[in-house]
């Protein structure tokens, strides 16, 4: 499957790792699932620290040696509290991709972090002792891309997915009733449907996708705003604020100056 969307996670930049005292390995999945699963990481800390996650429209799976945890899609920014030193592996998915391997109502687990009981699979309580019965990265990415093999279910394209690419290339800039209207659903099914696959309703999640490629350009172009906000539909600059504080609870400058000036002042302190 093609990629059309790059979640932005601002603390797995070079910025936010070393902001954070944080290692990073990842690695992508077999061809076979491509555009379904993202990645297979590992973060490693020598101490305890947060760990920032922003909305990105996806889940992911967080495994400990003490067990595994399933995120839901978040609709505002979080800490992950890592509260003793050491490897933390994970398995992110992209927006609406457990469906290929589970049958879940995800807007059940919305802004929740469940426990290995919520998937319907025996095997997935044991993950996290088959996974650190390995030392090397490599082969527990190996564990959990078979685990995930023995549950995938290959399924046709859909109006569903056809829906995901379009808010992927408007990067979220796109009427509800518009995006209904190319699918051929009405925006009550559309809705029921992102609200079952990903965990949030179609507003929110094209409201997601499109505050993601704000943070991705004001990443890289913090002096750019207006031409940002303008770029992806927002009426003006303080609209994006708007969007910004909702989503990720804080303006622009205070939120990427967590990432950066923490970790500069702690250099000149050194």
């Amino acid at each position: 499957m093609k990629e059309l969307y790059k979640a932005f996670q601002p603390t797995l930049t070079e910025a936010g790792l070393k902001r954070f005292g944080i290692l990073l390995k990842h690695t992508p999945p077999c061809k076979l699932l491509r555009g379904i699963v993202h990645s297979y990481l590992q973060i490693s800390t020598e101490k305890p620290t947060p760990y920032p996650v922003i909305p990105d429209g996806s889940q992911a799976i967080f495994i400990s040696p003490h067990g595994s945890k399933t995120s839901g899609a978040q609709s505002r920014t979080s800490d992950i509290q890592i509260r003793q030193p050491g490897d933390y592996f994970g398995i992110r998915f992209y927006p609406g991709a457990l469906r290929y391997f589970f049958d879940l109502d995800l807007f059940d687990i919305t802004d929740q972090f469940v426990d290995s009981q919520y998937f319907p699979c025996r095997k997935f309580g044991e993950l996290h002792n088959n996974i650190y019965r390995y030392q090397h990265f490599h082969e527990r990415a190996q564990i959990c891309e078979q685990w995930l093999l023995q549950q995938f279910k290959p399924q046709p394209v859909t109006k569903f997915d056809q829906a995901l690419t379009l808010i992927y290339q408007s990067f979220g800039n796109i009427k509800i009733e518009r995006l209904a209207t190319m699918v051929g659903w009405s925006s009550r099914h559309l809705n029921r449907l992102f609200r079952l696959h990903t965990g949030l309703n179609t507003k929110t999640f094209t409201q997601i996708i499109r505050i993601q490629h704000a943070c991705r350009k004001l990443y890289t172009t913090p002096d750019d705003s207006l031409n940002i906000a303008l770029d992806l539909g927002f009426f003006d600059q303080s609209h994006l604020i708007k969007d910004y504080q909702k989503y990720l609870l804080t303006s622009p400058n205070l939120f990427f100056n967590r990432l950066k000036s923490d970790f500069y002042n702690r250099q000149t302190q050194n």
